[in-house]
């Protein structure tokens, strides 16, 4: 599988959760045929030169693997839905290792902070069984004195 980057561009017609769904649409059409990798939504930016009389895009940034042969199939999907003004695909040049690496990382600290949220009442439970083997302990010491 190939790396690749796909940046498009949602007309500005829509409001923000129309273009985060449209978002969602597309990061599905690629989970159907690659692996997506990250997705970076730039938001509402100015366009360079007017297109299809518009001069704002919200911008989405999909850096994926797939096989080659699925690029033509998503330019096919892509091309049919109107809310995107432009797209592009090509291969992604940066280290991809790295980006892999990145998002291991970020899912190996979502599970650390699940778990310890999960763990935190253990530990409180440890500790007051901890404190009272030794209040305990001191009775014993008391009772063995008197």
């Amino acid at each position: 599988m190939n790396p690749y980057e796909l940046l498009l561009i949602i007309t500005p017609d829509h409001d923000e959760n129309e273009a985060e769904a449209l978002t969602n649409q597309v990061k599905g059409i690629i989970e159907g045929g690659g692996t997506l990798l990250k997705v970076d939504p730039w938001g509402k930016k100015r366009l360079a030169y007017p297109i299809r009389k518009r001069s704002e895009g919200y911008y989405v940034l999909y850096i994926f693997e797939c096989v080659p042969s699925f690029v033509a199939e998503l330019n096919q999907s892509l091309h049919v839905i109107e809310a995107i003004l432009r797209y592009m695909v090509v291969q992604y040049e940066d280290d991809i290792d790295k980006l892999k690496a990145e998002r291991i990382a970020e899912a190996t600290e979502v599970e650390e902070s699940t778990s310890d949220e999960e763990s935190t009442p253990n530990e409180e439970v440890t500790s007051d069984a901890e404190s009272t083997s030794d209040d305990n302990a001191e009775a014993e010491d008391t009772t063995k004195s008197a």
